[in-house]
């Protein structure tokens, strides 16, 4: 353990990491199992979690502030979908990005807290770019390498034999690669040792080599222990590696196994090892690859004082600077100042500051709902804000003794406001929803002394600095109108889970709604007459709240839409939604793109119609609520004139 580490006073002492496919095993199983070994040496707990927080020891408990000090996300293919302390790892070339597709995974990286680099400019300028103009995020400062504990081996050059790990990709494809060329070539010396999975993708990866030993469990050691007894290890990269300067893991155990490493040109390689390593350049013709391989280790086998100072050396410059321990005793010492920097970035202390009005929606009685909504409220970092539940007047009547408990439950007191959310019959059973634009308006109407005005949908969530980034917006610039945030929306037990900020008023898509939570309001700004248009709408209220300012939006993607759960029910009529946004604020039509991809170009459509994209239209044609709704206009609205438009439409 580091001499300078010691527990902060206010940490928890245990840290999370996100494991994305449990169900195989892959090499981040290996990188899990050394931080596990990393964080037992400093006397701290690493946990692995689900994608969506969830304890894999205990599936019905979720990772938080009050039980993790911080979640370490290890990939770009999923957003942060918890609520705690969150960083994600820079690992990957920047090609992967490309094929996995890069707009995706990019803004994947942007919806954690912060970033930890393996020292790769290259992945380090990635995130840079995206993050130089917001104030929801900083540049790296904490590193964290594909690396092992500590030191496991003494210097030695072992049996003498080349050690090599991997799966053979080319086997699979039937392609060949001038690393599978050059193995071969080795294969026949007797002087190499190949481990990997014997059978992957139901492909025999490594049939016909005789050099083939073994698979070697990811957990930690064994493959460590297994280069120390070879002695010398081989370490060659990707392209994609290569051209990001940026190493894997082969690297830094074959340091700690205390075996002397033959690494390919690499830049990584030189600039932090320098004479350390052994070098091969792998874009000579293979025959020359294999003599240098061979000279190498004939010069280990002649000189091994010399080898064995190589790699003490080698090991000294491991033990200060890529250690799991030392990144990890980094970090522990720096989380709390770098958390308060991040805060103050995001939320800069205002005099006074300001007051926010919380309506946290629920015009059904629901425990999950109520709970959620709650927890929103307890969990959030700004502080300055009046939350209150909005709740059905006969749900309140019903339901009161068990609404008024769950309250209870809150450190922070949570109004209850009583609202018709239904006009109800002679009869309980028969009632008829009011429009949401209505509901509204009525709080709107009851934020008196709010500075800032916001609703949260029953199938939202937010995260807990949620309110300080909105809040932030507003504070940072007295002109700014209304502020949004991105949003995670959550698609059941769907693996992948999208970053959504495209806000469209001219249509509610299901898949991808505007929400309403992911929205502040600076009250003093929504004019005097909003009351002219808002009760009229129940699918898009919002849009005329937003009316013709442009929406300052933020990186942060603090705010999870449950898009199984619509709300409103979508009951409303949608042609005539748009005359009156159009009416009373056209621009309110205006697509706000926010950091992610952007739309394709708008087609031409008829005079009066909202803007739709190329790309909003061809996902239409596929919502058949949508089709039927075009359709119904068609027989109301006068058959020849509306057939001419969705022809036009259909590009007929």
């Amino acid at each position: 353990m580091p001499a300078d580490f010691s527990l902060p006073k206010d940490a928890i002492g245990r840290f999370a990491v996100v494991k994305l496919w449990p169900e195989i095993k892959t090499a981040e199983d290996e990188c899990i199992a050394r931080l596990k070994l990393a964080a037992q040496a400093l006397g701290v707990e690493c946990v692995e979690i689900h994608a969506d927080g969830s304890l894999f020891s205990a599936p019905q408990v979720k990772v938080s502030k009050n039980n993790v000090d911080f979640v370490i996300h290890l990939h770009y293919d999923t957003p942060k979908r918890y609520d705690a302390f969150s960083f994600v790892a820079l690992w990957n070339p920047l090609k992967f990005y490309h094929e996995w597709g890069y707009q995706r995974c990019s803004r994947n990286l942007t919806t954690h807290d912060d970033f930890i680099s393996c020292s790769s400019d290259a992945a380090d300028n990635h995130v840079a770019r995206m993050v130089r103009t917001t104030y929801t995020h900083l540049p790296k400062r904490f590193h964290l390498y594909h690396s092992t504990a500590d030191v496991s081996h003494p210097p030695s050059v072992g049996e003498g034999k080349l050690f090599y790990a991997g799966i053979n990709w080319e086997a699979i494809s039937g392609g060949k690669s001038r690393h599978q060329e050059v193995l071969k070539r080795l294969d026949k010396t007797g002087l190499l040792r190949i481990y990997g999975p014997a059978l992957f993708q139901g492909v025999k990866v490594w049939a016909g080599y005789d050099s083939y030993v073994r698979e070697i469990p990811f957990d930690g050691i064994s493959m460590i222990d297994e280069i120390s007894k070879a002695g010398v290890a081989l370490v060659l990269s990707s392209q994609a590696h290569k051209d990001s300067e940026l190493m894997s893991n082969r690297l830094f155990e074959s340091v700690a196994a205390g075996a002397l490493v033959i690494c390919d040109e690499n830049p990584f390689a030189k600039k932090f090892f320098g004479d350390s390593l052994l070098y091969i350049d792998s874009r000579s013709p293979v025959e020359q690859i294999f003599t240098d391989i061979t000279h190498h280790l004939d010069w280990a086998k002649t000189h091994p004082d010399l080898a064995l100072a190589m790699i003490a050396k080698a090991q000294d410059i491991f033990r200060q600077k890529f250690t799991l321990i030392r990144n990890l005793s980094d970090l522990y010492n720096g989380l709390a100042e770098r958390k308060h920097e991040l805060l103050i970035r995001q939320n800069p202390p205002a005099s006074p500051p300001l007051n926010i009005r919380l309506n946290l929606l629920m015009p059904e009685y629901s425990e999950t709902t109520l709970r959620a909504h709650v927890d929103s409220v307890q969990v959030q970092e700004y502080r300055n804000f009046s939350p209150s539940l909005v709740v059905d007047t006969q749900v309140a009547r019903t339901f009161r003794r068990e609404i008024e408990a769950i309250l209870a439950t809150s450190p922070i007191e949570i109004g209850l406001n009583e609202v018709d959310y239904f006009s109800y019959g002679i009869h309980p059973e028969s009632k008829a929803r009011r429009r949401l634009g209505e509901i509204i308006q009525q709080l709107l109407a009851a934020a008196t002394g709010a500075d800032a005005f916001m609703v949260v949908a029953p199938n939202e969530k937010l995260f807990s600095n949620h309110l300080a980034v909105l809040v932030g917006a507003l504070q940072r610039d007295p002109d700014v109108h209304c502020a949004a945030t991105a949003a995670v929306l959550v698609d059941g037990d769907a693996p992948i889970h999208s970053v959504h900020e495209l806000i469209d008023f001219g249509h509610v898509d299901r898949a991808g709604p505007p929400g309403y939570g992911r929205f502040i309001f600076r009250k003093a700004t929504i004019p005097n007459d909003i009351g002219i248009a808002l009760p009229y709408l129940d699918g898009r209220p919002l849009a005329v709240l937003v009316g013709s300012n442009a929406i300052d939006q933020q990186l942060s993607a603090s705010i999870t839409i449950d898009v199984q759960q619509e709300f409103p029910e979508r009951t409303w009529d949608e042609v005539a939604e748009n005359e009156v946004i159009r009416d009373y604020s056209l621009g309110a039509f205006k697509l706000a793109t926010g950091f992610g991809p952007r739309p394709l170009a708008a087609m031409p459509v008829a005079q009066g119609e909202p803007i739709m994209t190329t790309l909003q239209f061809t996902s239409r044609l596929f919502n058949r609520r949508w089709v039927r709704a075009q359709i119904d206009a068609i027989r109301k609205q006068g058959l020849a004139m509306r057939m001419q438009v969705f022809k036009r439409k259909l590009g007929l």
